[in-house]
């Protein structure tokens, strides 16, 4: 009887040693996870650090609201860059300062000031050599900015260009506003960009109602749609997806700005329900993002 009782005992001690080494090792696990997003002198590993290091096909960064960057080889390009703005719920991943050490070109879709950032256009004009891409509808905003002629390269709608050996086709863009209502002030200089980068396709609506313009595209690999109420919602936006089928979906104009009653009709984005609405094949395909996160395009 002894002998079992110090059997069990001896079990059972063992038993709390084990459990004890597990809870050392899985807090190891958890911490070197977690030690993974810091360089070796403690810091957050930084996004344009994660950028000068990207070299093999084609990465992808959402910046938040309507900023994409994009690289492939040696070269970088966004859309719609909003950085330095008050508005938004927490800092960018990234400083103007330091995406100008890197960028090529800035895509502008329009001369609204969540996505012609001025402040972050400032930087972008003094501390880089990057082409601003623009439409028409920008250019009063780009004379007070004083960005020169030699830096800008005018979009037209329907009138495509190349730049960079980027083959680019700016698409109408009419602007939309609160209670799904065309917005008073539209403008048809406005332009969406579908960009063709190294024989992948990127279609950027900028902010838009659903036009035939954008349904009758073809060969659209990686698609930017906005489900607010001011662009095309849930149900427009299904059509779109639908339409194209594209290989990346990613929903933009949302969880970036404060919500609030005088900014929900443009800040306030409906990922989630868009993508329930979707068939599990194009599921599979959809990608709500994390600003910050970065996406391998093959």
């Amino acid at each position: 009887m002894l002998q079992l009782y110090s059997v069990i005992t001896i079990n059972r001690r063992l038993c709390l040693k084990l459990c004890a080494c597990f809870s050392r090792l899985r807090l190891y696990i958890t911490i070197c996870a977690f030690a993974l997003q810091f360089d070796v002198v403690g810091q957050e590993t930084r996004l344009i650090d994660e950028i000068k290091a990207h070299k093999d096909g084609i990465g992808l960064w959402w910046v938040g609201h309507n900023g994409w960057l994009i690289k492939s080889g040696e070269l970088l390009i966004s859309t719609d860059i909003l950085l330095d703005y008050d508005k938004r719920i927490e800092p960018p991943k990234i400083t103007a300062e330091e995406l100008a050490s890197e960028l090529d070109i800035s895509f502008i879709t329009h001369a609204h000031k969540d996505h012609f950032n001025r402040s972050t256009s400032v930087v972008l004009l003094e501390k880089s050599e990057c082409i601003f891409v623009m439409p028409e509808s920008c250019l009063s905003v780009a004379e007070l900015l004083k960005i020169p002629k030699e830096r800008i390269k005018v979009a037209r709608p329907r009138e495509p260009f190349d730049i960079n050996n980027i083959s680019v086709k700016p698409i109408r863009a009419i602007h939309g506003n609160a209670n799904f209502s065309i917005y008073y002030d539209a403008n048809l200089q406005d332009s969406g960009y579908l960009i063709d980068l190294d024989g992948t396709t990127f279609l950027q609506p900028g902010d838009s109602h659903l036009l035939e313009d954008h349904l009758f595209l073809e060969d659209v690999d990686v698609l930017f749609f906005s489900p607010t109420e001011h662009n095309m919602y849930i149900d427009r936006s299904v059509i779109l997806i639908n339409t194209l089928n594209p290989d990346y979906i990613f929903p933009q104009h949302h969880s970036t700005v404060i919500v609030n009653e005088s900014t929900r009709f443009w800040a306030k984005g409906y990922p989630d329900e868009v993508k329930l609405r979707l068939s599990k094949a194009m599921q599979e395909k959809y990608h709500i993002l994390k600003v910050g996160d970065k996406v391998q395009i093959k």
